[in-house]
């Protein structure tokens, strides 16, 4: 390494060592500094997009477009098929009478594809089975609300499944409002 000061002895030799202390922290800061500085460049454009020209910097006062606050329709996807064998596994147990095999294979199920809402409908019809009504009742809201408005007829099982439990539980205002919704569905008119 070579020495920037070259005194040896006496006064010029304190001042070499306080100056290499003081420089050696700001020279070290300045370069952080500039590192990111580096960092800090705004993304580039896409291809396609231009920038703004005079006449649209022109009109910045006009008031901006409402951003779209729907959220957007999510894409079904498709069961994985661990998800599909224990949900048939959990069939033939149900209609065995082996309900709490049918139960655990429905768990399972939904932990490989918790947004399947054709195995919140299982579940919820096996939780009427065992007179669960309030848990099948929910089961079923579930997955109405995990279909979306895109199966029509996972639907119309959902509704008649909380009409049963609604009506099971002495609920006759909520089983009226069970009808209503599965007569709109049967009517098409959503």
């Amino acid at each position: 390494m070579k020495k920037v000061c070259t005194a040896t002895t006496g006064f010029f030799k304190g001042i070499c060592a306080g100056w290499a202390r003081r420089v050696a922290p700001v020279a070290l800061a300045v370069a952080l500094a500039l590192l990111l500085a580096a960092c800090a460049t705004p993304a580039p454009r896409d291809a396609g997009t231009q920038a703004p020209d005079d006449a649209e910097r022109a009109g910045e006062d006009a008031p901006a477009p409402e951003p779209d606050t729907r959220e957007p329709e999510r894409e079904r996807e498709p069961t994985p098929s661990a998800a599909l064998n224990l949900a048939q596994q959990a069939e033939s147990a149900r209609q065995a009478g082996d309900t709490a095999r049918a139960e655990q294979r429905l768990e399972r199920a939904l932990r490989i594809a918790p947004r399947d809402a054709g195995l919140w409908h299982q579940m919820a019809a096996l939780r009427l089975e065992q007179q669960h009504y309030e848990q099948a009742e929910r089961l079923a809201g579930r997955s109405l609300q995990m279909a979306g408005g895109r199966d029509r007829e996972l639907a119309l099982k959902n509704w008649r499944l909380i009409l049963r439990a609604r009506e099971a539980q002495g609920d006759a205002a909520g089983a009226a409002e069970a009808r209503e919704a599965i007569r709109r569905l049967e009517a098409d008119v959503v």
